[in-house]
């Protein structure tokens, strides 16, 4: 599998073997639709796309972001930063803060249960206009969401880690 080092982060295709010419074109905003994982090790890893809107914007879909490492504080606002950065675009989050957890069922069933940690993390990222929307099973946030409805979502998470 063909990996590049762009901007510090390592890429390589998330679902598909990609060529490095594909993935430099895919990473400046032209190329196909695709997922790409990308790592920065000890810091960070994760799964984004990106793609141009009709008017020849670019925007960033964020699929997963880890921080790693023991030292993590400040480490996700920083890798928010650098994707806006480099595409010089929005971001806009995927199914954030669920963690798949194995249930003693029959059929080995999974279910997803939130990460607040993580929820509380986007919900900040939201706030501080850093990423443009989250969407997903936790919550469904964007441009019309209100201050109200805002309130509601972060009393649920915040009145859940008192339990």
């Amino acid at each position: 599998m063909a990996e590049v080092c762009w901007k510090d982060i390592i890429w390589t295709g998330a679902d598909k073997e990609l060529g490095i010419k594909e993935l430099l074109t895919i990473l400046k905003g032209y190329g196909a639709l695709e997922v790409l994982h990308f790592e920065n090790p000890s810091k960070y890893k994760g799964e984004l796309s990106v793609w141009l809107d009709e008017q020849g914007l670019k925007h960033i879909s964020l699929f997963h972001l880890e921080v790693l490492g023991e030292k993590r504080k400040g480490l996700g606002r920083e890798m928010i930063q650098c994707l806006r950065k480099i595409f010089g675009g929005d971001v806009y989050v995927q199914d954030p803060g669920e963690i798949p957890v194995a249930q003693e069922m029959a059929g080995g069933i999974h279910v997803r249960e939130p990460n607040r940690e993580s929820a509380l993390f986007w919900i900040k990222m939201f706030e501080e206009k850093l990423i443009q929307s989250v969407e997903g099973d936790l919550m469904d946030l964007d441009e019309n969401t209100t201050s109200e409805e805002l309130g509601i979502v972060k009393r649920k998470f915040f009145d859940d880690t008192d339990e």
